[in-house]
């Protein structure tokens, strides 16, 4: 089994995990991503507000959701209770099978070209309370992106959003975060997520127009982005952005990840709606299957994965 982060102090960075050095954590800009409340009486304002994040941003926070703060404090407890456990306790979770639940593991040294670590531990879990819960706040969101597109209410309803999956991250104090990442640079694979962050410090960094924008977390509020899949339907009106994880040298750092999927034969593309004679599909169709293929053989090359899906334009 590899040794997990979370088993105990580091006090210092094995070279496994320092980056080179444009791949390394730089400055960040002062800047927040919008926020948007969604008890908020005027629908279609929110739909508007909730588009525009998504074309300017491809994240937002929402406050109001509907979510009970018990519900949000039992879940992030829980979460960092789990990787306090001692190490026999925790042993019997941990898998090489990426298709097992629940399943621990750690760095995703698997999915990047630079053979290098990632400062992460996670816990992949079922957690039916909290997952019923999140994923109905990411319906409630899709909703409101179809209407504000002129969409039906329930366009992105059945297998487009037929799966749900929690991921719980961990990242320990790291003894240099200068050198290492939590999570390398990446768009998420599916259509939406849903992140519950730690609300003791800051980690999520998105990438807009060139500079880092640090998330600073609000208390009870949820961080919602764009997937790659939403980008596709919406024909690239919304936008997947690329983000990363950093790490402290003081705390440790917990956030709960619940990405909707469609359904693996599920066929994506542009929605006909979006589509006429000033305005053509941008991306050509695909099964999620494919693109989830071709997704894990690039983690970090965004241009390459989206170039797989643009229809190029014929040469004359």
């Amino acid at each position: 089994m590899e040794e997990l982060l979370s088993n105990g102090h580091h006090e210092s960075l094995p070279e496994s995990y320092i980056l080179p050095v444009d791949k390394r954590p730089d400055l960040i800009i002062n800047k927040a991503i919008p926020v948007i409340d969604l008890a908020a009486h005027n629908h279609e304002q929110t739909a508007m507000q909730i588009l525009q994040a998504g074309k300017e941003y491809g994240f937002f926070q929402v406050v109001n959701h509907g979510i009970e703060e018990e519900v949000i404090r039992e879940m992030l407890k829980i979460s960092k209770e789990f990787f306090q456990l001692p190490i026999e306790e925790k042993a019997v979770y941990f898998s090489e099978d990426a298709n097992k639940y629940p399943r621990l593991h750690t760095s995703t040294t698997h999915v990047n070209k630079l053979e290098k670590k990632f400062w992460r531990d996670y816990f992949r879990e079922i957690a039916p309370k909290y997952s019923k819960v999140a994923r109905e706040l990411g319906l409630k969101i899709l909703k409101f992106i179809a209407q504000g597109l002129k969409l039906d209410d329930n366009y992105f309803n059945g297998e487009v959003s037929d799966t749900s999956i929690v991921n719980i991250n961990f990242y320990p104090q790291c003894p240099d975060p200068s050198l290492a990442l939590g999570l390398i640079s990446h768009c998420d694979p599916n259509l939406i997520t849903v992140l519950l962050p730690d609300d003791q410090v800051n980690g999520l960094q998105v990438l807009h127009h060139g500079d880092w924008i640090a998330v600073d977390p609000i208390p009870n509020a949820f961080v919602i982005n764009v997937g790659h899949q939403l980008e596709f339907i919406t024909n690239g009106l919304l936008k997947s952005v690329e983000h990363r994880a950093v790490t402290s040298s003081t705390m440790s750092r917990i956030s709960i990840a619940t990405f909707i999927y469609p359904s693996s034969e599920c066929v994506i593309g542009p929605a006909k709606q979006l589509i006429d004679e000033k305005n053509g599909p941008i991306f050509r169709e695909f099964e999620l299957k494919e693109f989830m293929s071709i997704y894990h053989g690039s983690i970090g090359d965004t241009a390459n994965i989206m170039d797989a899906f643009k229809i190029k334009a014929l040469s004359l």
